[in-house]
């Protein structure tokens, strides 16, 4: 009977012991879930106010190009060419961003995102 009795004492614990290590996983599991959902949220939320910000910037630029090339074509006593120069400012502009993307736009962008997915605060 001592066995016996040991041999249900032995199941008991290792039943107790499964319980509480599969609460443990559990719980591991969903403090996982909701630290990626508070990260993806700060990610989403901070990705939706720099392309709020960076629309509003682009109207705001927009019109002061306009305003340029209205202003050098009166100068030049040409509109067309007003507006020509301004879009040579901006291609020469375009080029110069896209040779150096990788530096200043691209390493940047992707250290923000792995800062916020895996650093706190």
């Amino acid at each position: 009977m001592q066995v016996l009795e040991s041999a249900n004492e032995i199941k008991e614990r290792a039943g107790d012991w499964f319980e509480h290590a599969s609460d443990y996983l559990e719980a591991r599991w969903n403090l996982g879930v909701l630290d990626v959902s508070q990260k993806t949220a700060n990610a989403i939320s901070s990705l939706v106010s720099a392309l709020i910000l960076g629309a509003i910037g682009m109207l705001g630029l927009l019109f002061l190009s306009l305003g340029a090339a209205w202003l050098i074509g009166e100068k030049l006593q040409s509109l067309a060419a007003g507006f020509f120069i301004v879009a040579l400012f901006y291609g020469v502009v375009g080029v110069v961003l896209y040779l150096v993307k990788d530096r200043f736009i691209k390493i940047p962008v992707v250290n923000t995102f792995i800062k916020k997915f895996y650093y706190e605060n």
